[in-house]
């Protein structure tokens, strides 16, 4: 009797509450009927004049998380290399908690402060700040970006100069074809022509808040870039994936490279595994597999995954403040400044 009322709970719980694959759509379509019906049209707690001193109609929301709340020197940096890229900023807060003397960090860096319930994960906090816009007519361009990225290593300026509206309506750094092919969320670029498009106000002003990491990977960062080209949209990104996956087969040659014998056993395998999906058209996480070669061809950010975690267990990690002294002039304090904050355990 107790194990069938432990079940019945254990299922009731994952229809409203808990994850499960990404296939499991009755339990996703469960979540968002629930939250279309009763849920919240925004999460937002609380909102502060952040006092940044511009009126461009260019905008930047970032999205920012810590468990305490705390705003790291690199998030600083990164707002303040928005700045210069003359984005008006409206910061956006996850963090359970947002202790008075880390909002005071942000006054005079952000035009706005919006503290919210974690809930929708980045793309409701996208979506809360895009509501808090209100109007849209006069805005140029908005740009959706959060705290997963170590830098900007360097100036956003140029990089944005290049997303140009005759290229692309929406614009990304890095795409994937994980899944399906789409541009990945951690930076979004958004011209006039897509902010004033319907699919725009669909997605964003009429965003429905489903509790569901699922759904949001499936509907929000893989379906957006579908649903967009769908509208007629055009989509790109700066830095294509298959571009970084010929370059480092034309830099590191065919794979006899495998029977070099001073190559380390991990090195090795990261290299025979990266054949093998290029063999088998297989995709790869760029962003991790291909970070150092990203950064020398001017890709501005290391994923904070791939410090953190090394995921993929890539060789040789602990190189990366080497590289980007040597690349840019990021001050890589900042990042050892966090990783000796967050990391138990590991170094990188």
């Amino acid at each position: 009797m107790i194990k069938r009322l432990r079940a019945l709970a254990r299922r009731v719980w994952m229809l409203f509450v808990g994850e499960r694959e990404r296939s499991d759509y009755v339990t996703q379509y469960a979540k968002f009927v629930w939250a279309k019906l009763f849920g919240r049209k925004s999460w937002i707690k609380e909102a502060w004049k952040g006092k940044q001193e511009t009126n461009s109609r260019d905008i930047a929301i970032f999205v920012h998380f810590d468990k305490n709340g705390v705003v790291h020197g690199f998030v600083l940096e990164y707002l303040l290399a928005l700045a210069k890229a003359n984005r008006r900023i409206i910061f956006v807060s996850n963090s359970p908690k947002f202790p008075q003397a880390e909002r005071d960090k942000l006054q005079g860096h952000v035009d706005k402060i919006l503290w919210r319930h974690n809930k929708g994960y980045d793309f409701g906090a996208y979506a809360d700040g895009i509501k808090s816009l209100g109007n849209l007519d006069d805005i140029n361009s908005i740009l959706l970006c959060n705290d997963s990225v170590y830098g900007p290593l360097f100036p956003l300026g140029p990089l944005l100069d290049k997303m140009t509206s005759k290229q692309a309506d929406i614009w990304a750094m890095t795409d994937s074809w994980d899944t399906k092919y789409h541009l990945q969320s951690y930076f979004l670029l958004f011209h006039k022509s897509a902010i004033s498009h319907p699919f725009f106000a669909e997605r964003w002003q009429n965003y429905v808040h489903v509790p569901s990491k699922s759904w949001v990977i499936r509907k929000h960062e893989i379906g957006l870039s579908r649903e967009a080209r769908k509208s007629g949209l055009r989509c790109r990104s700066l830095f294509r994936y298959r571009d970084q996956l010929a370059d480092f087969i034309e830099s590191v040659g065919d794979a006899t490279v495998l029977e070099d014998k001073k190559l380390s056993p991990k090195h090795k395998a990261v290299l025979q595994q990266i054949f093998e999906h290029a063999e088998n058209g297989s995709p790869l996480n760029a962003s991790h597999f291909f970070w150092d070669q990203l950064i020398l061809s001017g890709y501005p950010f290391i994923k904070r995954e791939v410090l953190q975690g090394n995921p993929m267990n890539l060789p040789s990690l602990y190189k990366w403040a080497q590289l980007v002294k040597s690349s840019s002039g990021y001050d890589t304090e900042l990042i050892n400044d966090h990783l000796e904050t967050v990391m138990r355990g590991k170094f990188m």
